[in-house]
C-alpha cells in the first residue's frame, strides 16, 4: 500500500486499512501469487520497496527492498527478492523511487527541555515568535494578564542577535508590565537567561555592596546594579526556585516530544544531562525526576523510542570532583528497562562554554586539574563521559587520555561534546584513543559567519579533517538550541554554508554518506550498538526512515527541504505525514 493509497483511506483505521489492503497490495508485489514463497520463514509484517535504499552498511550499501519481521529486518535486497517475503497479511509500501535509510539517531538532544520550554509549559519567545525586545515585553505583558499575581511567568528561545534592538531583555523592560510576577526567560542557547527585579528579590540578588563585589553570573551595570541578565552557573540562582514540574508533567512533555521527534525520522537520541545538576538548567527541567519520568516511561512500555542518558552529577559551573564522587556513589541506575529502550551510559560533565573553564578552582592550571580528576572519577566507575566544552577541547582531550593511562580500558568512547575549537595536532590524539567529537552543523551554520571574522576563521569545526583522521563525528541537533531537523545538519555538513549565505571553508565539507553517518552509525557507535542498529541491515531492528524525496538526486542545498514521510520504529509505522 503506497502512501498516496493511505492518504486516501485516511478515515478509517491504519490497523484496518492493513487488514483490507494488504493482500491485494502483497498479491500486487508477488505478480499474483498471494503466497510467501519464504513459507519456511514466514511472510513480512511489513515490506517497503521499489525504493532507493541508503543502508549505511558497508557491505550492501545500496538496495532498493527491506522486509521487516517482529521488529527485525530480514530482507535486504532487490524488489524480486522480498516478494518471497511478502503474504497475505504483510503490509507493503511502494517508496516510489524515494530514499530509505536508517532510522535518525541524534546523539545529543535534551528531549524534556525541548517540551518543558514551549507552550503551554512555557511562552514561546523564538526567533518567529519573537523579533524584538519589544514582542517579548508585549508576551510576557499578555501573559501576566492571564496569570493569578504571584505566579511565575517562564520563557524561552530569545536570541540577541536576531531581536531588532541587539540586545538581551532586562529587569525593566520586564518590569514595565510584570511588577507582579517574577519572571524567568532563557534564551536559546540556554546559557543566559533575563529577569525581572521581582525574580531578583527572591533569589536575594542585591546591588554590589560595599566590598565590590557580586555573584557570579549576574549581570550588573555601572551603579553596581543587577540588570537582570543571569550568564550559565548565575541562571541557578533563580531557575533553583522555580516550582518544579510534576513527574507526570514530565512524563506527558517527553510522550509529545517523542511524536514531534518520529516526524523528523528519529528513532534514537541521547539526552544529555539529567541529574542532581540539572535542577538549575533548562528551566529547572534537567532534574533527577526527569531520568525517572523516563524510566517509568520504559518499565511501563511506552517508550517508543531508544533513549540513552548521560547522568549529570554538577550544575553548569563550579563543578568538583567530590560532587562528582559523591553524587556517583548515591547514584543507583535503573533497573527493570529494555536497555535497548533506555539506558543510562555516560557522565556529563562541563568544562566550558568559550570562556574559562567553569569547574572549582582559583587558576586555569587548578581548575585544569579539578576538571581531570572530575573525569578520571566517573571513567574509573565505568561510565562513558561526555564533556560540553568549546575552547578547551586539548585540556578535555588531556583529562580522558589521562583516565585511560590510570584506568586502562580497551572502549570507553568518550566524547568531546560541541568542540568547536579543534587543532588539527589534536586529531590523532583522537582518534587513536577513539574519542569521539559531537559538533552541532545547524549551531556552526549560526555561527559560523560571526567565527570566521575572529581568530579561528575557516579551522572553526574540521569536519573533514576529523572524519579523515578517523575520529568519530557525531550528527545532533542539541535540541531545544536548534530545531531536531537532522537534514538542516546533513545540508551544513555537505556544503558548509551558513546561515549568512556564505560558504567557509569548503575543504572541510563532507560527503552524503559521510554525512549521514554522523546521524547513523556514528550514533550507534556511541551507544554501543552497532551490532544491533545503526544500519538497515539483516538482523538489525527495524527502525527505518522513509524521505519524501530521492536523497541521492537532490542538490546539496536543498536538502533542507526534503521532508520525511515515514518513521518505522521497531518494525511498526510509527508516523507517516
Amino acid at each position: 500500500m503506497s502512501i498516496s493509497d493511505k492518504r486516501l483511506t485516511a478515515t478509517m483505521s491504519r490497523r484496518g486499512v492493513g487488514r483490507l489492503l494488504g493482500a491485494a497490495a502483497a498479491t500486487s508485489l508477488l505478480g499474483g501469487t498471494g503466497q510467501a514463497a519464504a513459507s519456511g520463514r514466514g511472510a513480512a509484517d511489513l515490506v517497503l520497496h521499489n525504493g532507493d535504499v541508503i543502508t549505511m552498511d558497508q557491505g550492501r550499501p545500496r538496495a532498493t527492498a527491506v522486509a521487516v519481521r517482529a521488529g527485525t529486518v530480514v530482507y535486504v535486497g532487490s524488489d524480486t527478492g522480498a516478494r518471497a517475503f511478502a503474504g497475505r497479511g504483510t503490509e507493503t509500501v511502494d517508496l516510489r523511487g524515494r530514499t530509505l535509510m536508517p532510522g535518525i539517531n541524534d546523539t545529543h538532544l535534551h528531549a524534556a527541555v525541548y517540551r518543558l520550554n514551549l507552550p503551554p509549559y512555557a511562552l514561546d519567545l523564538g526567533p518567529a515568535a519573537a523579533k524584538s525586545v519589544a514582542d517579548i515585553v508585549a508576551a510576557v505583558a499578555a501573559e501576566a494578564g492571564r496569570t493569578p499575581a504571584g505566579e511565575w511567568i517562564r520563557g524561552a528561545g530569545w536570541n540577541p542577535g536576531r531581536l531588532a534592538e541587539k540586545r538581551e531583555p532586562n529587569r525593566d523592560d520586564l518590569d514595565r508590565v510584570s511588577p507582579d510576577h517574577p519572571v524567568f526567560l532563557q534564551d536559546s542557547g540556554y546559557h543566559v537567561s533575563a529577569v525581572n527585579s521581582r525574580a531578583l528579590a527572591l533569589a536575594g540578588i542585591t546591588d554590589i555592596g560595599p566590598d565590590g563585589t557580586g555573584k557570579p553570573g549576574v549581570d550588573y551595570d555601572a551603579d553596581g546594579r543587577p540588570t537582570g541578565v543571569l550568564r550559565y552557573g548565575g541562571q541557578a540562582l533563580v531557575q533553583l526556585l522555580l516550582p518544579p514540574r510534576s513527574r507526570e508533567q514530565r512524563k506527558q512533555a517527553i510522550q509529545d516530544a517523542l511524536t514531534r521527534l518520529r516526524a523528523e525520522g528519529i528513532t534514537s537520541f541521547t539526552d544529555p544531562g539529567l541529574g542532581p545538576g540539572g535542577d538549575g538548567l533548562g528551566g529547572g527541567t534537567q532534574g533527577i525526576e526527569t531520568l525517572n519520568a523516563y524510566v517509568d516511561l520504559a518499565r511501563s512500555g511506552t517508550l517508543d523510542a531508544r533513549v540513552s542518558a548521560l547522568f549529570l552529577p554538577c550544575s553548569q559551573s563550579g563543578g568538583s570532583a567530590a560532587a562528582v564522587d559523591r553524587a556517583l556513589r548515591e547514584f543507583t541506575p535503573p533497573t527493570g528497562v529494555d536497555a535497548r529502550r533506555f539506558a543510562v551510559r555516560g557522565v556529563k560533565l562541563f568544562s566550558d562554554s568559550g570562556g574559562d573553564l567553569l569547574v572549582a578552582g582559583n587558576t586555569h592550571e587548578e581548575r585544569a586539574a579539578e576538571l581531570t580528576e572530575m573525569v578520571r572519577i566517573a571513567h574509573a566507575a565505568g561510565y562513558q563521559v561526555g564533556v560540553h566544552c568549546y575552547r578547551w577541547v586539548p585540556t578535555v582531550v588531556d583529562a580522558f587520555t589521562a583516565a585511560l593511562r590510570r584506568h586502562p580500558r580497551a572502549d570507553a568512547r568518550h566524547i568531546a561534546m560541541h568542540g568547536a575549537f579543534v587543532p588539527a595536532s589534536l586529531l590523532p590524539t583522537m582518534a587513536r584513543h577513539r574519542i569521539g567529537l559531537g559538533p552541532q552543523a545547524q549551531s556552526w551554520a549560526n555561527a559560523i559567519h560571526r567565527a570566521a571574522q575572529g581568530p579561528a576563521g575557516d579551522a572553526f569545526l574540521p569536519w573533514r579533517s576529523a572524519v579523515d583522521a578517523g575520529v568519530p563525528l557525531l550528527g545532533s541537533s542539541d535540541a531545544p538550541v536548534n530545531a531536531p531537523d537532522w537534514r538542516a545538519g546533513v545540508q551544513a555538513l555537505v556544503t558548509r554554508r551558513g546561515a549568512c549565505g556564505d560558504v567557509h571553508g569548503p575543504e572541510q565539507r563532507l560527503t552524503l554518506e559521510q554525512a549521514l553517518a554522523a546521524y547513523t552509525t556514528a550514533g550507534a557507535w556511541q551507544d554501543f550498538a552497532e551490532s544491533w542498529k545503526g544500519s538497515v541491515s539483516v538482523g538489525k531492528v527495524a527502525d527505518l526512515c522513509v524521505l519524501g524525496g530521492n536523497l541521492r538526486t537532490t542538490p546539496p542545498d536543498e536538502i533542507a527541504g526534503v521532508p520525511v514521510a515515514m518513521t518505522v520504529f521497531d518494525g511498526r509505522i510509527v508516523h507517516e505525514a
